[in-house]
């Protein structure tokens, strides 16, 4: 009987004290969609990435989906797939606010490594882009790719490198070393 009221108390104090061991995270919550409305996509890695936009001088948005332990979540909303690509890993796609500034954040965590990489850009009304954040773990590197993906004159659908785009990163969309966490 002990044991089951210690049981019992335990697991009532560790329900009753919910906010002090979950973190606290805010989520990007697309916009509604309109005829206009520019949209992202996030290739791979979508359980660490967040979307912030910039409206009237408020910064709203954060994680972009809410569990890690579920590795595969593909939010396909329908955007244009580039051509060849088989899209096979886990992908997210939302409509964002056209002409205010854009922040992706990607952040990659392997062992005692880390890489954080921000993009900025202000989408543009009607135009798709594409971010994914590459890693190299043999070197303890990465880098964000950030594109658009526009309509060929063959009516397929390519990447190009995106214009007017900034990195936090100093290497621009090179390759970046990751942090180790540990004694540094």
């Amino acid at each position: 009987m002990k044991k089951l009221l210690r049981n019992n108390l335990a697991m009532i104090t560790l329900l009753s004290s919910g906010c002090s061991i979950m973190p606290n995270n805010s989520f990007f919550i697309p916009p509604h969609e309109t005829n206009n409305s520019p949209w992202v996509r996030i290739v791979d890695n979508t359980e660490q990435t967040s979307i912030y936009q910039t409206l009237n001088g408020k910064r709203t948005g954060g994680l972009i989906r809410s569990s890690e332990w579920v590795l595969q979540n593909t939010q396909d909303r329908g955007m244009p797939k580039v051509s060849g690509e088989k899209y096979d890993i886990d992908y997210y796609e939302a409509p964002l606010v056209p002409d205010v500034e854009t922040a992706i954040i990607n952040v990659y965590v392997e062992s005692k490594y880390t890489c954080l990489i921000t993009t900025r850009f202000i989408p543009e009304k009607g135009k798709k882009y594409e971010f994914q954040l590459e890693t190299d773990t043999l070197h303890y590197q990465c880098r964000a790719i950030a594109s658009e993906i526009v309509q060929d004159s063959n009516g397929q659908w390519q990447r190009i490198p995106l214009q007017n785009v900034r990195y936090s990163a100093k290497e621009g969309n090179g390759w970046h070393p990751m942090h180790s966490g540990i004694g540094s």
